[in-house]
């Protein structure tokens, strides 16, 4: 037996609150990003010095 779909009607309150955090949640990542950056640069840098020899063998 197929069951039925209700379709329920969207509110207003609740998309205001959903807007909201998505826009909460994109300045906390516009605002970590130059530190996140800065960090992944220094470990690439990190890597790159272990992968050259320090020297005779």
């Amino acid at each position: 037996m197929p069951v039925p779909l209700i379709k329920i009607e969207s509110n207003p309150e609740t998309a205001r609150s959903v807007a909201e955090v998505g826009t909460c949640i994109d300045a906390m990542a516009r605002a970590v990003a130059p530190a996140v950056q800065k960090a992944c640069e220094e470990m690439g840098r990190s890597f790159a010095a272990l992968r050259r020899p320090t020297g005779p063998a």
